[in-house]
């Protein structure tokens, strides 16, 4: 198990079966993701809508309210470039109905393999860590100040 790091991109999980998607979010923590859970579509639109924006989605497909689709649609207008990960037993479904997805989601068919999912969440982690790291400006050391000179003289009123 890896430490956890306060730097780690934030998960959020959306899967309307309350029991798989604790055990998830449990193995997920434990293997050093922060994660943040919804159970429902309306809910994880609730949460997409405020700060801060997750890194990486992980959503359901069929659930109450909005599907893992309508979810991910808006997750991407939020932010383009979002990871999106579907578990789904419907992967043909996903297929048709997520068309136009730029980049595409990434499909685990459920029942989901814990090991295939958890590489594929590290590896795109770390590919948000490293462009993230890429896009922060460089801070340069301050130099010396320099010496200081002679104070002015006052000047009479």
């Amino acid at each position: 198990m890896e430490p956890r790091s306060i730097e780690q991109p934030l998960i959020l999980l959306v899967d309307d079966d309350i029991r798989t998607a604790r055990l998830l979010a449990r193995l997920l923590e434990d293997d050093g993701f922060r994660v943040e859970l919804t159970t429902d579509g309306a809910l994880a639109i609730a949460r997409l809508a405020r700060a801060p924006v997750p890194d990486v989605l992980v959503t359901d497909f069929r659930m109450p309210h909005a599907d893992g689709v309508a979810v991910a649609r808006f997750a991407r207008s939020l932010r383009p470039d979002l990871p999106l990960f579907v578990l789904t037993g419907y992967p043909e479904l996903v297929a048709r109905l997520g068309r136009g997805l730029d980049p595409e989601a990434v499909v685990h068919t459920k029942p989901v393999d814990y090991a295939a999912l958890s590489a594929a969440l590290r590896s795109c982690v770390e590919a948000v860590s490293s462009r993230a790291a890429r896009a922060q400006p460089s801070v340069a050391a301050p130099g010396p100040l320099p010496a200081p000179g002679p104070l002015p003289s006052p000047t009479p009123a």
